[in-house]
C-alpha cells in the first residue's frame, strides 16, 4: 500500500517494477507508477458517462465502459475502477475494491494518474563494431554480418540466403556498426545490419541492409570492465606456458572453474605464450585465467581448447593473425571441471581483450596484420584504442574501440552470443506512456 503524504494525507503514490527478458536475452524492466489524490466537494460531475452495451462501468473493456468522457475520467467515488476492470493492469486478479472511508462509512473519492515506462539496457557490446570516433570499411570484397554461436558455427549459406538453416537467418542480419563520430567512410563491402553515426551524412545504400541513423551519439565507459581488481594476487610473472593449478590456494583451494576463481598472471610484455586448460583424465575442461599486461601484446599466442582468458593490457597490440591460435570451437563446449555441462559455446567469448584506456596525450593502438586469410576469434573491448585491420583477415567476435580502420577485405562475423557478456553501462527509457484506462 502507498504511504499517504501532503496535507492531511490527501496524496499517495506507489510504483512497481517487473523484470522480463527480451528476445535477445537481455534483462529489461517495466516500471509502473500510480499517483492518487483525494477529491473534495460534491459527489457529482458534469460528464457523459452513459455506458454502451452494459449497465455497469466496471466491465472488461474500455469500449463498453463509455465512449465519451469515461475514457478520460479517472475519478473514483466508491470503488477503484482500474482494479475492477483491469486488475493488475494485465487483466489478472480483477476485483471490486472499495475506497477508504472517512470513518463514518462515507467513501473518500479520489482521482488517479498512471504512467508506465520500459527501461532497456545500454549494452557495451551491441553489434559488430562500436566506436566513439571514426569508422572506415569494409573493403570491396569484405563483409560485416552476424551469427549466433549458440546455434553452431558461422555458416555463410545462412547469411546469403537462409539455407540450409532458415531458422537462423535472422541471426545473420545484426552486424550493426555504431560510429560515435561524424567521420564514417563506407566502402563497397556489404554491411548486414544497422548503421548509426553521430553527425555523418551517410545515406542508406545498396551495401547496407539495415537502417541508417545519423543522429545517435555513442558514449563509451572507459573504465567499464577494463580495469582489473586491485586485490588480485599473482600466481607468477611472465611464464612462457600457463598451466593453471587444479586447486588454487589463493582462491581457498578452489579450482579455476569460474572468473571468480581464476588465477592471475602478470607480464611486462605478452608474447610467445601458450595457455593450457585443466585436464581430467587427459580431457580438457573449461578453465578460467586472468592476465595483466603492463605493456604491449605481440604474437605468437596459443590458447588451447577449454581455456577462457581475460587479458587486460595498458600498451599497444601488434598481432600477426597467422601466429594467433584460439583452439576453442564455435557451437561446441567442453564439460566444466566438476563434470557439469558448460553453456559457453562461443570461441570469441573464450578470449577477451580489455584495453585500459591511456591517459592523454598517450595513445593506444590495436594492429592486426595478416598474409593470406587467417582467422581470429576474440572480444575486443578497448574504448581508448585505435583499431586497425590489415589484410584479408576473418574476424569472429566484436570490437569496441575509439576508431576502426580496415584497409583490406576483412570478413567480420559478429557473434551475438557476446551481446550480454559485459554488464550494461546504464539503462534508458525505451517507451513512456500515460495509461488512460
Amino acid at each position: 500500500m502507498p504511504n499517504p503524504f501532503g496535507a492531511a494525507g490527501n496524496l499517495s503514490a506507489s510504483a512497481s517494477v517487473d523484470n522480463f527478458t527480451s528476445v535477445d536475452g537481455y534483462a529489461c524492466y517495466r516500471i509502473r507508477s500510480v499517483g492518487t489524490a483525494r477529491v473534495f466537494g460534491l459527489r457529482r460531475v458534469g460528464m457523459d458517462d452513459r455506458p454502451t452495451g452494459a449497465t455497469s462501468s466496471f466491465v472488461s473493456g474500455s469500449d463498453v465502459r463509455g465512449r465519451g468522457d469515461s475514457l478520460l475520467r479517472k475519478i473514483d467515488f466508491n470503488y477503484d475502477h482500474f482494479i475492477s476492470t483491469y486488475g493488475d493492469g494485465d487483466g489478472n486478479n480483477k476485483q471490486q475494491v472499495a475506497l477508504p472511508n472517512d470513518g463514518n462509512g462515507n467513501p473518500l473519492a479520489q482521482v488517479s494518474r498512471r504512467v508506465e515506462a520500459i527501461a532497456v539496457p545500454i549494452l557495451p557490446v551491441s553489434g559488430a563494431i562500436k566506436t566513439s570516433g571514426s569508422f572506415y570499411g569494409p573493403g570491396s570484397a569484405g563483409v560485416i554480418d552476424s551469427f549466433n554461436s549458440k546455434n553452431g558455427p558461422y555458416n555463410p549459406d545462412v547469411a546469403l540466403g537462409g539455407t540450409p538453416l532458415p531458422q537462423y537467418y535472422s541471426d545473420s542480419r545484426d552486424g550493426n556498426v555504431n560510429c560515435g563520430g561524424s567521420s564514417f567512410t563506407s566502402l563497397t563491402g556489404d554491411i548486414y545490419g544497422n548503421v548509426t553515426t553521430d553527425g555523418a551524412t551517410l545515406k542508406s545504400t545498396k551495401y547496407i541492409t539495415g537502417s541508417v541513423d545519423n543522429n545517435v551519439p555513442v558514449t563509451l565507459q572507459p573504465q567499464a570492465a577494463v580495469s582489473p581488481p586491485p586485490s588480485r594476487q599473482y600466481e607468477s610473472t611472465s611464464p612462457i606456458t600457463i598451466d593453471p593449478p587444479a586447486s588454487n590456494p589463493k582462491c581457498s583451494g578452489q579450482p579455476p572453474d569460474s572468473w571468480a576463481n581464476a588465477p592471475w598472471y602478470s607480464y611486462t610484455n605478452l608474447q610467445n605464450v601458450t595457455i593450457n586448460p585443466v585436464t581430467v583424465g587427459s580431457t580438457p575442461r573449461e578453465t578460467y585465467v586472468n592476465i595483466v599486461v603492463n605493456g604491449d601484446i605481440s604474437t605468437s599466442l596459443i590458447i588451447n581448447q577449454g581455456v577462457n582468458v581475460r587479458i587486460y593490457f595498458t600498451g599497444n597490440v601488434n598481432i600477426k593473425v597467422s601466429n594467433f591460435s584460439n583452439k576453442n570451437v564455435d557451437g561446441s563446449s567442453l564439460a566444466n571441471i566438476d563434470g557439469t555441462s558448460s553453456t559457453n559455446s562461443s570461441a570469441s567469448a573464450h578470449v577477451q581483450f580489455y584495453g585500459v584506456s591511456p591517459t592523454a596525450p598517450a595513445t593506444q593502438t590495436i594492429n592486426l596484420d595478416a598474409n593470406g586469410k587467417p582467422s581470429i576469434e576474440a572480444l575486443w573491448y578497448a574504448p581508448g584504442a585505435d583499431f586497425i585491420s590489415k589484410g584479408n583477415i576473418v574476424m569472429y567476435g566484436a570490437v569496441v574501440c575509439k576508431s576502426f580502420y580496415e584497409n583490406g577485405d576483412c570478413f567480420f562475423h559478429y557473434d551475438k552470443a557476446l551481446g550480454n557478456l559485459i554488464s550494461p553501462n546504464d539503462y534508458r527509457i525505451a517507451s513512456y506512456i500515460e495509461d488512460v484506462r
